[in-house]
């Protein structure tokens, strides 16, 4: 990539320090100058440099000092080893605050142009003990932490396609190799990455096997060595022959195993020994069960299993008084039993229980304590929200992402929830009155799979106040459209749906399900989205198709269908009752 010239160099450089690239004031305009030479029309050095400085005072000693401390001349333009870069970061670096060091220095543990899921990173940092309790609650606190980073352009977030939050972010090459380096100075972690280790640390704290090789030929005896002060093991990949066996690994608070596809039971038998294990993942691999031990981890704040094929969870893990995150497979099947003693648990993904009735009211009684996050499927889901008196005053985001009869009646109730994601069959008015009837609903993803007969559904003045993203997926093809095609549900996104009354909608989603749906049908659909859409000018909206490859080919192939079946109907019908009055 070539240098930017001067002129996108002021412009990125003033922009991320004044809001636009015209207000950088007189006094300063020599020093940026100067500053700009030695970022050499480097985008990084640039908005690195820009992010210390707006975390200034815009005070002119201030930033010549800062500008003195970065190199002679424009060392960036010649200079092989990107001498003033590293001075840039590095002086970034030396600015933050000690825990925000602490939490950047974490990310040595990821692998080069890793993408790194944001939620995650703030679970280990928790788990890691990063993050002061004094400052206020823990997940906001690790919240501000990632924000701050972010700011000053340590960790860059990256964005999804179509959904303007922000769920993975990366690190850039040169701010790895920075704090890698930092981190063997400190002794902060021991990262395998494919270098050759001719030695290893007499206390290894933080461990990090992210590659299988020559290189691990001496791991297992050091990690034996040092395993008492070994605080965090992470596996991203790894040879079967070199799995250690997890026993007696009193230090150790963050164990991810996502990478460790070779794990048995075996591995894992002991783990109860590890009785400061605040964090524990393990991903795909060849794991049946896990061992009545895992009910001594009376530390353990996270049990993520979703990725690992495990048929059932023991019921030792009701023993688990402060877990907050309990999240398994759709395959793992939870125990019923004692599952409200889990008054600390905040966030839960399961699907499958040995005994649905009893789990729901156990959940039920979780539901009026600390829960925040549920995912579930229709059976739990029906039986949790069928009654409108049962209140869940802590849940902000139910997904349920199994297929649902119909909307749940009692989720009116749900005062407090801000994401509902939900699948249903039947979606009528109805159903539509209870979702307007959620005050604090922010982001809904609603997916229709069959219609109703009852027309047009019209959102109203008086829902959906508080809406800023709705993601909809709405599919043309109905099982008896073919019968009766004019009792399809035609949410159309006509004026007179409504869409004027969503003042606060900031993105909108819409997804047209092509499966043997007639293409002039589909095309009036995204044209009535057009018009509609003109009244939210501020709107992002997004239109798309899916299974476009199954749409008739033309409308008349799609009225031929139509009225073969309509015809069968009635000779059905005619049959029946010849049938009935013989």
């Amino acid at each position: 990539m070539e240098p930017l010239d001067d002129v996108d160099s002021r412009r990125l450089f003033f922009k991320r320090i004044f809001g636009t690239d015209h207000s950088c004031p007189a006094e300063l305009k020599d020093v940026s100058t100067r500053i700009l030479e030695k970022c050499g029309g480097v985008p990084l050095a640039i908005i690195t440099f820009a992010s210390l400085l707006a975390n200034k005072k815009h005070n002119k000693d201030e930033w010549e000092r800062l500008q003195d401390s970065i190199g002679v001349g424009s060392s960036l333009e010649y200079d092989g080893n990107l001498k003033a870069m590293k001075d840039i970061l590095l002086h970034s670096y030396l600015d933050l605050p000690h825990h925000l060091k602490t939490c950047l220095l974490y990310l040595c543990i990821y692998p080069e142009d890793s993408t790194i899921n944001i939620k995650v990173l703030k679970w280990k940092w928790i788990a890691e003990g990063f993050i002061a309790t004094q400052w206020g609650s823990l997940d906001q606190v690790a919240e501000n932490c990632f924000n701050e980073l972010v700011n000053r352009n340590m960790i860059q977030p990256v964005y999804g396609n179509y959904d303007s939050s922000v769920k993975y972010c990366r690190v850039h090459d040169m701010v790895l190799d920075l704090i890698i380096s930092l981190s063997d100075e400190e002794n902060f972690a021991t990262v395998l990455n494919g270098r050759i280790c001719n030695s290893f640390p007499n206390k290894i704290r933080r461990l990090s096997m992210q590659s299988s090789g020559k290189e691990h030929k001496g791991a297992v005896g050091a990690i034996i060595e040092t395993m008492i002060h070994i605080r965090s093991l992470t596996v991203f990949e790894l040879h079967k022959s070199i799995v250690p066996h997890l026993v007696d690994f009193h230090a150790l608070r963050v164990l991810d195993l996502a990478g460790c596809y070779w794990l048995e039971n075996k591995h894992v038998k002991h783990i109860g020994s590890s009785r400061q294990l605040r964090y524990l993942r393990i991903g795909r691999s060849m794991i049946t069960e896990l061992p009545c031990e895992i009910g001594k981890l009376q530390h353990l704040e996270t049990l993520d299993l979703r990725y690992c094929s495990l048929p059932r969870l023991p019921c030792h893990v009701a023993q688990l008084r402060k877990l907050v995150r309990l999240f398994v497979s759709y395959i793992t099947q939870l125990p019923a039993s004692g599952f409200r003693s889990l008054q600390a648990l905040k966030e839960l993904r399961f699907k499958k229980t040995d005994d649905p009735a009893r789990f729901a009211e156990e959940v039920n009684e979780l539901g009026k304590c600390n829960l925040r996050y549920l995912r579930t499927g229709e059976e739990i889901a029906t039986r949790l929200f069928c009654n409108p008196c049962c209140t869940y005053p802590c849940l902000q985001v139910l997904k349920m992402k199994s297929v649902i009869g119909t909307v749940p009646r009692g989720m009116a109730s749900q005062k407090n929830l801000v994401k509902l994601c939900i699948v249903v069959c039947e979606f009528d008015n109805e159903g539509l009155q209870v979702l307007m009837g959620m005050p604090s609903l922010a982001h809904l993803e609603l997916e229709t799979t069959r219609g109703t007969d009852n027309g047009k559904l019209i959102i109203g003045s008086d829902g959906f106040k508080l809406l800023k993203v709705f993601h909809f997926s709405y599919s043309l093809f109905r099982p008896d459209v073919e019968v009766r095609p004019t009792g399809v549900l035609q949410l159309t996104f006509a004026p007179d749906l409504g869409v004027e009354h969503l003042p606060s909608l900031a993105q909108l989603e819409v997804e047209i399900i092509c499966f043997k749906a007639a293409p002039g049908r589909v095309k009036d659909l995204e044209c009535s989205i057009e018009k509609a859409t003109n009244l939210l000018p501020k709107c992002r909206i997004r239109v798309s198709r899916a299974n476009e490859d199954y749409m008739f080919k033309d409308d008349k192939e799609w009225e031929d269908v139509v009225a073969k079946r309509i015809s069968a109907m009635k000779g059905d019908q005619k049959n029946e009752r010849v049938t009935t009055k013989n």
